[in-house]
């Protein structure tokens, strides 16, 4: 089957750039906060509102976008050039503005306009895996989303030495040139869907097909529900964790890295290995099975509060997440298989809104409840989006939408 997926046209530059911008996000995402607080003098809220500014605007890009990608009367692969040029600008923004409030409207801005890069490169990833073969899809995928993880292994470590060798300004350097590269090597994507010859028939009758509408369809409202709960449980624990590591369980700053990096090591692997058994297990049941893990997960470190059950936890941790992550996409794309766009953009924006109100959830639930409960109020979001998914469907149906 692997040597199937180097048929695919366009997928060996599509792994190329999933791993280029996993690297260009992880080389500042440790380190934005930092340089905003320290430098600019933004206080921690200040920085979560910066930071959910950021995901409203790419929130409501992508859906514009999405719903009308399908439709385009151009080669996709330009949308994603001028999408990579708009996060290029917005991390340029950090080198050339001094001033704190032009910054942030300029990153605000440009950070929106540029969040259609990564769901439109996996539409353009979908659209030449169908040609190909559309029934190794979801291996296609989860290995593609597995190099956007594996740039996140490395992205931090380069971000460290950009930062100890060259401070905020080579940290800033390093994230463009790497969107550079990926920017100019999506040139280099063929066309999977070239214009049809013209005939001299002509067809009457045929009416284009809309882009569905996710808040009159309880058959896509009810699994992207379910992501975003899923989401929610994520970041609230990405937030409380280092906190509950440091400063309630009592160990060293270096065991949050342990944990995060033991973490990312099992996720690449597994979701190899899952993508395998994909072939075989619908996306919908491994799905359920990851909410049921990852909620015991949370809830467990409520119940035990020990490092060591921690890190043991990071292989359920790493299951749920390479399920989550790997399998999300194709769940998506193969529950609107003609809406590639428009499907890639819906997980896209499922992170988005989990991601913002997870850190909002989050910082709550640690201020009303104290850090070592709020991994019960992550559990319990991933339990219901465990329920939430028996009700799903695995594709729409004509008249469904």
């Amino acid at each position: 089957m692997i040597k199937d997926l180097f048929q695919i046209q366009n997928y060996k530059l599509f792994l190329t750039n999933m791993t280029m911008l996993g690297m260009a996000v992880a080389i500042t995402a440790p380190f934005l906060v930092i340089f905003m607080t320290e430098t600019h003098g933004m206080s921690s809220t200040g920085y979560g509102i910066f930071m959910a500014s950021a995901a409203v605007g790419s929130f409501f890009v992508n859906t514009i976008i999405g719903r009308y990608s399908d439709r385009l009367k151009f080669d996709r692969k330009y949308l994603i050039i001028a999408a990579l040029l708009m996060q290029i600008m917005a991390f340029l923004s950090f080198l050339i503005i001094p001033n704190t409030w032009i910054l942030i409207i300029s990153y605000i801005i440009f950070f929106s306009l540029g969040a259609p890069a990564m769901p439109q490169l996996y539409a353009s990833a979908r659209e030449s895996i169908n040609q190909y073969r559309s029934s190794i899809a979801v291996m296609a995928n989860t290995i593609l989303r597995s190099m956007f993880s594996f740039g996140f292994l490395f992205g931090p470590l380069v971000g460290s030495i950009l930062l100890a060798r060259y401070d905020f300004t080579g940290l800033f350097f390093g994230t463009v040139i790497m969107f550079a590269v990926v920017f100019m090597s999506s040139f280099l994507i063929k066309n999977s869907n070239p214009p049809a010859v013209e005939n001299t028939i002509e067809i009457t009758g045929y009416e284009e097909p809309k882009s569905p509408n996710l808040l009159t369809s309880l058959t896509l409202f009810i699994p992207f529900i379910a992501f975003v709960f899923l989401h929610v449980g994520q970041w609230m624990y990405l937030l409380n964790m280092p906190l509950f590591v440091t400063g309630y369980l009592g160990e060293a700053d270096s065991a949050v890295g342990i944990l995060a990096s033991l973490c990312a090591g099992l996720e690449v692997p597994l979701m190899i290995f899952m993508g395998y058994v994909a072939s075989r297990v619908s996306s919908k049941t491994l799905l359920i099975i990851a909410g049921f893990i990852g909620s015991m997960y949370f809830l467990s470190i409520g119940i035990f509060e020990s490092y060591t059950m921690m890190l043991i936890g990071q292989l359920p941790l790493a299951l749920f997440l390479a399920i989550l992550l790997g399998l999300g996409i194709s769940y998506f794309q193969d529950l609107l298989p003609q809406f590639p766009g428009y499907a890639s953009t819906l997980f896209a924006n499922a992170m988005i809104v989990g991601q913002l109100l997870g850190n909002l959830l989050g910082g709550i639930a640690n201020d009303v409840l104290g850090v070592e409960n709020s991994f019960y109020i992550s559990g319990t979001f991933l339990f219901i989006a465990f329920i939430l998914f028996f009700f799903t469907k695995k594709e729409v149906r004509e008249g469904e939408i």
